[in-house]
């Protein structure tokens, strides 16, 4: 019985120590985390005279030298998707053929519904992408987002909503900072921020989430979000008091993606018909905003169901109403040197937004906030003004480090 028990022993011990060295000579899986780089892949070089050349003919006056060759990429990283999962997400980065440090600007695009018309896929088909490579020309690692539900990501995307805009903007720093150091390219910690339109409601939602993070990998030097409605609450106020509004894509694009992202089913009580029925084929990714805005009736009255508009109006439908308060962006204090861009003749994005924003930024003890006003121009036309303004500060701002 004793040898037995012996024998016995024995082997479990010889067991447990095979199992353990086994163990030990399988490679530990690292886990995936939010801001990790997938792949990349390189897109095209873009001459300094093609750049200029581009600048010319948008017809405005630039005083940057935009004196550099530029080399783009699409690089694809992780980032939180509404579900809470983490999923790709891709963006172009651009970089200047110079071998000094380089500071870095990140640039948020403006509405987009059309999957691929973002700067990862062709950097000349988009206003940003060109101001993108014109600030690469100027001397800087430029980061383009394409944000969730547009380039490779295929959910819908997530308008208009402070948490995922943010993370998307910070995680593909992360993820082009990655990139940078495994390509020998060299950063500095200087970042600057700049969007214009929906790309300005990003730029100020990543700056309030960057200001909060001890653990982020820049100093986050200026930021200068651009005709976007940070006042969200009242703007859709705004429009839904219009009798007409010239871009029924961008209101149909908001209610729909807080439809989906929050799980609320509710496009019948939103929509008439049959606007509730198409509008999920509307923004499938594969039409433009114009195509969109085709189909659908300037008519406020004509989209909305009267009973949606009356909840909001009279207090009652507090999911939205709160739902709206909370992707607002004005509960907070910038530290970081704030420049707000808008045209004053804004008929899409209301120029009070702005205004709205510089003063409560202000009586919350707000320091360095101004508003630059570009005159008499409409939504569209003002940005490439505003990106242009934007770009000149930056580099102002750089060269005085």
């Amino acid at each position: 019985m004793k040898r037995y028990d012996l024998k016995y022993f024995f082997s479990i011990v010889i067991f447990l120590l095979l199992n353990a060295s086994c163990r030990k000579d399988e490679p530990e899986q690292p886990s995936e985390k939010r801001g990790d780089l997938i792949s990349s892949e390189f897109i095209s070089d873009y001459s300094a005279g093609m750049i200029n050349a581009l600048i010319e003919q948008y017809n405005v006056d630039i005083s940057v030298d935009l004196k550099y060759d530029v080399d783009a990429y699409k690089i694809i990283y992780l980032t939180p998707g509404p579900d809470g999962s983490l999923i790709p997400a891709s963006g172009a980065l651009m970089i200047p053929k110079i071998t000094s440090e380089l500071a870095s600007v990140s640039l948020q695009h403006g509405t987009e519904t059309k999957r691929t018309l973002v700067a990862s896929e062709n950097p000349l088909s988009t206003g940003e992408g060109v101001a993108g490579l014109a600030s690469s020309s100027a001397g800087f690692a430029a980061f383009l987002p394409d944000l969730l539900g547009l380039g490779e990501s295929d959910i819908l995307h997530p308008y208009l909503i402070a948490d995922f805009s943010a993370g998307a903007v910070i995680d593909m720093l992360r993820a082009g900072k990655t990139f940078c150091s495994q390509n020998n390219i060299y950063l500095n910690y200087d970042l600057y921020l700049g969007g214009y339109s929906e790309g300005g409601y990003v730029t100020l939602a990543a700056q309030k989430d960057i200001e909060a993070d001890n653990d982020f990998p820049f100093n986050l030097s200026a930021s200068a979000p651009g005709a976007g409605p940070y006042d969200l609450y009242s703007t859709v106020f705004h429009f839904l008091d219009l009798d007409e509004y010239p871009e029924p894509a961008f209101m149909a694009y908001l209610f729909s993606a807080y439809n989906d992202v929050y799980n609320w089913s509710r496009l019948d009580e939103i929509y008439k018909a049959p606007y509730a029925t198409i509008i999920p084929d509307l923004f499938d990714g594969t039409k433009t905003t114009g195509q969109i805005n085709s189909v659908l009736p300037v008519k406020v009255s004509d989209l909305f169901t009267a009973d949606f508009i009356d909840g909001l109006k009279n207090g009652t439908d507090k999911q939205v109403i709160g739902t709206l308060q909370n992707n607002t962006l004005l509960s907070w204090t910038p530290v970081t040197p704030t420049r707000f861009y808008h045209s004053n003749a804004d008929q899409v994005v209301p120029y009070q937004n702005s205004v709205t924003a510089i003063n409560t930024f202000k009586n919350n003890g707000a320091q360095d906030v101004e508003l630059i006003t570009i005159d008499g121009l409409q939504h569209s036309n003002a940005a490439i003004p505003a990106y242009t303004g934007m770009i000149e500060w930056f580099d102002s701002l750089r060269r005085q480090r």
